[in-house]
């Protein structure tokens, strides 16, 4: 978990508008892959999707 989460903040700091979404795009695929939901993403993961389109965690799953 460390490695992703270290590799996806490497991306997005390094990121374009247009990388950027791809890339957090990838990580919740690859999350949700690895981890079958998004509830234990850890809160510096949080702050990054805010700020991004994706922004499913403030989503009411019910």
């Amino acid at each position: 978990m460390e490695n992703m989460i270290a590799q996806f903040k490497h991306e997005v700091n390094n990121a374009t508008e247009e990388t950027f979404h791809s890339s957090v795009c990838s990580f919740l695929n690859l999350w949700s892959y690895e981890y079958g939901s998004f509830e234990h993403l850890p809160n510096e993961i949080h702050h990054l999707l805010h700020i991004s389109q994706y922004d499913i965690l403030t989503v009411d799953h019910e």
